[in-house]
C-alpha cells in the first residue's frame, strides 16, 4: 500500500462528517467543550470522562437528506471530586439544552485516579511495611492501581469514589501479569488519593512462572513460508463520504468512545432495491465476573465497556500486518480526553476483503462440480482493556449474511499460589479450588465473558416482529415406517417477556426477526434469523449483587421496543450500581413488541477455565453468531457470482 493510500485511510474518517449518525468532529468536541465552559460549568476541578454522539431521533436520521439542515447533540458526563454531572449540549447552536447534578450514580473511573490510588498505595506505611514483611523493599518494583467496583459492595461507595486496590511485583519481567503480591490489598479514596483501609491476611509467594512471551525462541518453528496477499487492482469496496459499499452491501460506521465500532443504516441492494437490514448494531457491555471468594478476588468484577472507556476509548491500536493485511484500509478515532479536550486515536478500526477458503455453494453431479468462490468484507476493531485482549469482527458474507465474531486473547488473570504442582490422589488429584494452574505458583483463576450485542434490525422497514420457531416432536402412531419426526411451531412474541430466550439443545428453535407487513415471493414474511453460536448464561445466583448488575448474561436473548436512550444493557452509570438499570430492569415492563420498532439483545459468553496453554499469552479463542437472511430473498442470492476470484 502506497502512503499516499495509508495518509487518506487515516485521514478522512476523522475529518469528514457527512450524516447526522456519523462520530463527533474536532470542531463538535470543542463546540461542545466552549458550550459548558460559557456556562459556567467547568471549574480547574472538572473532568470529562464522557462526551457521545447523542443518537438523533431515528425517524429524523432516516428521513435526513444531504443539503438539508443536520441537528447534532452529545451527551456529556462530567465530574468534579466526587460530584457526578450529566449535560446535554446542541451542538449545531452551541447551547447548553439540560445541566443536573446526578445524585446516587458514579461516572466511570478515570485512568489518572486508578494510577493516582496506585501511588497512595506505595506511599502508604502500612503498605510499606507489609511489602517489607514479604522481602519486598524496592518500591520502583512493585506495580498497584485501584480499580473501580461495580456493584455497591462497601456503604462507602454512595458518597465517595472508593478503589480497591492490589499490587504486583515486575522483578525479573517486563510486567506484572503473572507476579501478583497476594494477601495485601486496600481501599483507596481515588479522589482524596487517600488509603482508607490495608488488609493483609498472610504473605504468600509471589509466582514465578516465565511470563516474557514476546521473547523470540532460538530456534523459530520451521515451516512457515510466507502467504501473500495482493489486489493489484486495488479494494472492491468503496468508500464515498462516509458510506462503505461492496458487493451488494451498503452501510455506514462510526467509531464510539464507549461501544467501539457501531453499524448504521446497513442495506442489501436486491436488483433495483436497496432493501433494510439493520439501523445499528454495536457491542453494548461486556461483563467479566471471577470466581475466587478471597480477599482481593472477590471484588474483580469487570462491566468494561460501562467503566473504562473514559480518555483512551474502549478500542486500541490495530498493528499492520498482525490484525489486519497490508491491503486494509485503516480508521483513525476520535474522543474526549480527561480535559475534555479532543484527541486522535490511530488505527482504530480497519476494513478489508479476504478469500474464504469455503466455497459459497458447491454441487458435484456426475463426473463434473459446479460452484463458486467466495470471499467476504471484513470491519475489525481491538478493545484491550487491562489484561485481556478481544478482536471484535462484523463479517459481510456474499449471501446476505452479517457473522458476527470477538476473538479473545491477551493475559488471564493470575494469583500466585504456593502450590507449584497438583498432587495426586487417587484417579484425580489434588488442586487449588477456584482456577487451575497455568505455571508454578501460578493460579489461573476461573471466570465468565458475556458480551451484549444491541442489534436494531429493520427488515424492509422499522416495523418488524418477532417470532421464536420452535423445532418440536410429532409421534406417528400409524406409520409403519418410522415412529416420529420433528416439524416446526411459529409463535410469534406479543411482549418483551415472551421473547426472553435461551438455547436449549432438547427444545431448539429460530430467532427471527420478520416484517408482517412485507411478503416474499412465496408467501412468506421477510425475515432476518439471529442463528446463535455456541455460547453460555451465567451459573451465579440471581441475588448476587454482581449478577443484579450484569442480569442481562442469565439469558442469550432479549427483545425490547425501540428507546433511543435504552442502549446499554447494564444502564448507563455501572460503577458502584444497585442494578436497577439495564435489560433486565427495562423488560419488566412487558411492553408490546408485535408489529413495531423492535431491538434484538444478544449474549455472547463463555465460561473460562484457564489452562497450562492459555500461558503466558493466551491463544486467540473465537466465538461467534450470525445474522442471516431467511425468506428475504426468493431464491439463492449468490447464484450470480463469477466461477473464479481472478
Amino acid at each position: 500500500m502506497s502512503f499516499c493510500r495509508i495518509f487518506f485511510a487515516l485521514a478522512l474518517p476523522v475529518l469528514a462528517q457527512h450524516h447526522p449518525l456519523d462520530g463527533l468532529t474536532t470542531s463538535e468536541y470543542w463546540a461542545v467543550y466552549d458550550t459548558i465552559q460559557k456556562a459556567g460549568h467547568a471549574t480547574p476541578d472538572s473532568y470529562f470522562p464522557s462526551i457521545l454522539l447523542r443518537a438523533p431521533a431515528k425517524d429524523a436520521a432516516l428521513a435526513w437528506r444531504p443539503g438539508q439542515p443536520m441537528p447534532r447533540e452529545a451527551d456529556v458526563i462530567m465530574l468534579e471530586k466526587e460530584v457526578t454531572y450529566e449535560a446535554r449540549v446542541d451542538i449545531t447552536g452551541k447551547k447548553l439544552v439540560s445541566w443536573k447534578e446526578m445524585k446516587g450514580v458514579q461516572a466511570p473511573f478515570l485512568d489518572s485516579e486508578m494510577s493516582g490510588a496506585g501511588e497512595a498505595m506505595k506511599k502508604d506505611p502500612r503498605i510499606v511495611e507489609a511489602l517489607k514483611k514479604r522481602g519486598i523493599t524496592d518500591l520502583n518494583l512493585v506495580r498497584c492501581s485501584g480499580l473501580p467496583v461495580s456493584y455497591v459492595s462497601v456503604p462507602a461507595q454512595a458518597t465517595a469514589r472508593i478503589g480497591f486496590g492490589g499490587c504486583t511485583e515486575i522483578h525479573g519481567s517486563y510486567h506484572g501479569w503473572g507476579r501478583s503480591i497476594e494477601g495485601l490489598t486496600a481501599r483507596i479514596d481515588v479522589v482524596n488519593k487517600k488509603v482508607l483501609e490495608v488488609i493483609d491476611t498472610g504473605a504468600v509467594p509471589v509466582g514465578a512462572g516465565a511470563i516474557n512471551y514476546e521473547e523470540l525462541p532460538e530456534n523459530p518453528r520451521a515451516g512457515t513460508t510466507p502467504i501473500l496477499m495482493t489486489q493489484p487492482m486495488g479494494a472492491a469496496y468503496k468508500i464515498d463520504k462516509g458510506e462503505v459499499s461492496w458487493q451488494n452491501w451498503r452501510f455506514r460506521f462510526r467509531i464510539d468512545q464507549r461501544l467501539g465500532v457501531v453499524l448504521n443504516l446497513v442495506r442489501y441492494t436486491d436488483g433495483a432495491r436497496q432493501r433494510s437490514v439493520m439501523y445499528e448494531g454495536s457491542i453494548s457491555e461486556l461483563f467479566v465476573p471471577y470466581m475466587d471468594p478471597a480477599n482481593g478476588w472477590n471484588n474483580r468484577v469487570f462491566i468494561d465497556a460501562g467503566e473504562f472507556y473514559a480518555d483512551g476509548g474502549l478500542l486500541q491500536p490495530l498493528k499492520a500486518g498482525l490484525d489486519c493485511p497490508a491491503t486494509a484500509t485503516y480508521f483513525d478515532a476520535l474522543m474526549a480526553g480527561e480535559r475534555g479536550t479532543p484527541k486522535v486515536g490511530t488505527q482504530r478500526a480497519c476494513l478489508f476483503e479476504r478469500a474464504s477458503s469455503d466455497p459459497a455453494w458447491r454441487h458435484g453431479q456426475g463426473p463434473e462440480v459446479y460452484g463458486r468462490p467466495s470471499r467476504e468484507l471484513v470491519l475489525r476493531s481491538a478493545a484491550v482493556i487491562g489484561n485481556y485482549d478481544y478482536i471484535m469482527d462484523w463479517r459481510f458474507l456474499q449471501d446476505g449474511t452479517i457473522d458476527v465474531a470477538v476473538g479473545a486473547t491477551g493475559v488471564i488473570e493470575t494469583k500466585s499460589v504456593a502450590e507449584k504442582t497438583v498432587a495426586a490422589h487417587g484417579d484425580t488429584h489434588a488442586e487449588p479450588e477456584y482456577g487451575k494452574l497455568v505455571a508454578p505458583g501460578t493460579l489461573g483463576v476461573n471466570h465468565d465473558h458475556f458480551f451484549s450485542y444491541r442489534l436494531d434490525l429493520d427488515v424492509d422497514g422499522a416495523r418488524n416482529s418477532f417470532m421464536a420457531e420452535r423445532l418440536v416432536q410429532k409421534l406417528l402412531p400409524n406409520d409403519p415406517m418410522r415412529k416420529s419426526i420433528w416439524v416446526v411451531e411459529p409463535s410469534m412474541a406479543k411482549t418483551e417477556q415472551e421473547a426472553i430466550l435461551d438455547i436449549k439443545l432438547d427444545r431448539p428453535a429460530m430467532w427471527m426477526f420478520v416484517n408482517p407487513n412485507v411478503k416474499g415471493p412465496l408467501g412468506y414474511p421477510t425475515g432476518y434469523e439471529i442463528m446463535a453460536g455456541a455460547t453460555a448464561t451465567s451459573l451465579l445466583s440471581p441475588d448476587d449483587p454482581p449478577q443484579k448488575l450484569g442480569a442481562f448474561s442469565a439469558h442469550q436473548f432479549w427483545v425490547t421496543p425501540y428507546d433511543t436512550n435504552q442502549r446499554y444493557a447494564s444502564g448507563v452509570y455501572p460503577t458502584a450500581s444497585q442494578g436497577n438499570d439495564g435489560l433486565a430492569d427495562w423488560t419488566k415492563a412487558n411492553r408490546p413488541i408485535s408489529n413495531t420498532d423492535i431491538v434484538g439483545w444478544y449474549t455472547l459468553g463463555f465460561h473460562h477455565v484457564p489452562r497450562a496453554e492459555d500461558w503466558p499469552v493466551m491463544p486467540t479463542m473465537w466465538h461467534s453468531f450470525q445474522i442471516r437472511p431467511f425468506h428475504f430473498f426468493g431464491k439463492n442470492p449468490v447464484l450470480d457470482l463469477p466461477k473464479s476470484l481472478q
